[in-house]
């Protein structure tokens, strides 16, 4: 019997029509195993996303880097770079930040006397606040602080001497995010993820108005202290202003690199210097790669799931051939060839398939929407919070990528391997036996 394609496509619809409840307790049981996923990748990426969003939103759509160098023990090992000078080092530094497209705003200077003290240019000050000097009296040194303060901020603000530094005026404030962690009410789901965006705050940063109130100040302190008497900066740093999050994160990568020159030792004199750098002023790359780190990891999980469910799909696929043995012995009777029968089995399949893609889809987006439903407001709230906004970010769960794809894929794979596995079905033999046994 001669087959179009038309007529194999109506055959195979109508086998679906036969068995109406069979079919949708296969689409449905298709689409359950792989929406899980699906609407678990829509949920992450979509968080991710959301994150982002206020992240950058927090620090005014800018990515701040610090980084500079500080000296290490002569004994240290690992690769080193000979420069000529400290100066030539940071011209390095500069140099990679013009490649990314960033440019160099400022410079924050740690000195460790008694307790640490952080320095900064009243230029890079200016960037975050308007700076009321006005509340500075006497020799007072002006600093700025996080906008949100975690409980061990004070323990900043204490002299070397153990009481309160009656030195320091805040005439400012920077953006950070709250200290803490974020965390939904009850055994949200999400907290799983939202746990990875816990941060401990920040510190008081020292203006360098130009006086030499500064100086004077920190001379004072390591008067106190016997483990620094000198008043030289342990760490010397710029910061990098990006514009752009790609060129903040490509410049990041190239420091941290074990290939790039950046991250090598430098050697003066016989004294070594090893490089620092770390953002600042800002969370984006932090809250980036912490969930994009979770999501690589979560990844393996949801492969090993889809396995799983293409093999469950394919099991039960290739189980329907043995039931439709009257059917196929059917079509014997009217003159079809083993092929032909393979075609229209093998559509009837890939018709199953394209319902339990769309029902997967279907099913996705509705645990999506009810994750989003459930989760939407208070996440909008808990983030205004954390990082601070003025008004409440976007929500959104329904973010896809690669995997969605994937998922799509996986589904149409099962047809081909059900297939490979019911090739002797089909054979008048096997359906003789086949109703035989019935």
């Amino acid at each position: 019997m001669g087959l179009r394609l038309y007529d194999a496509l109506r055959l195979s619809w109508r086998n679906i029509a036969q068995h109406k409840v069979r079919s949708a307790m296969i689409v449905m049981t298709v689409s359950i195993l792989f929406s899980a996923v699906m609407a678990f990748n829509f949920v992450l990426d979509g968080l991710d996303k959301t994150v982002f969003d206020a992240a950058m939103k927090a620090s005014n759509h800018k990515v701040y880097i610090a980084t500079g160098y500080s000296e290490v023990s002569s004994s240290n090992q690992g690769e080193y770079y000979k420069v000529n000078n400290l100066d030539d080092a940071e011209k390095l530094i500069e140099e990679s930040i013009r490649q990314h497209h960033g440019q160099v705003v400022g410079q924050i200077a740690q000195y460790n006397i008694g307790d640490s003290r952080w320095v900064i240019n009243k230029e890079l000050a200016t960037r975050f606040s308007n700076l009321d000097f006005s509340k500075l009296k006497d020799n007072q040194v002006p600093y700025i602080g996080p906008k949100a303060e975690a409980e061990s901020f004070g323990e900043y603000l204490m002299s070397a001497d153990g009481s309160k530094d009656k030195l320091l005026a805040k005439v400012g404030t920077y953006p950070v995010t709250k200290p803490g962690g974020l965390f939904l009410s009850g055994n949200n789901p999400l907290n799983l993820l939202l746990s990875r965006l816990r941060v401990s705050g920040g510190y008081p940063l020292i203006v360098d108005d130009g006086s030499d109130k500064v100086i004077q100040y920190l001379q004072n302190q390591a008067s106190y202290s016997s483990l620094n008497q000198e008043i030289t900066p342990d760490i010397q740093q710029v910061v990098a202003e990006f514009d752009n999050y790609n060129d903040a994160i490509a410049y990041y990568w190239d420091i941290v690199s074990d290939n790039n020159i950046l991250m090598d030792v430098e050697t003066l004199n016989g004294r070594k210097y090893i490089m620092h750098s770390n953002e600042i002023f800002s969370n984006v790359i932090g809250a980036e790669l912490s969930i994009r780190n979770l999501h690589n990891t979560l990844v393996i999980i949801e492969f090993l799931f889809i396995t799983i469910s293409v093999i469950v799909a394919t099991l039960t696929f290739a189980h329907l051939a043995d039931q439709d043995a009257t059917t196929i012995s059917l079509y014997r009777s009217l003159g079809a060839t083993t092929s032909s029968i393979y075609i229209v089995y093998m559509l009837y399949l890939f018709e199953l398939c394209v319902l339990a893609a769309l029902a997967c889809i279907v099913v996705a987006f509705s645990l999506a929407g009810i994750t989003w439903l459930t989760s939407a407001k208070e996440l909008a709230q808990k983030l205004q919070d954390f990082y601070m906004l003025n008004s409440t970010p976007n929500i959104t769960f329904f973010e896809c990528n690669d995997l969605f794809f994937g998922i799509i894929g996986s589904i149409f794979a099962v047809v081909p391997l059900s297939m490979m596995l019911t090739l002797h079905h089909f054979s008048a033999k096997h359906i003789a036996e086949k109703l035989r046994a019935d």
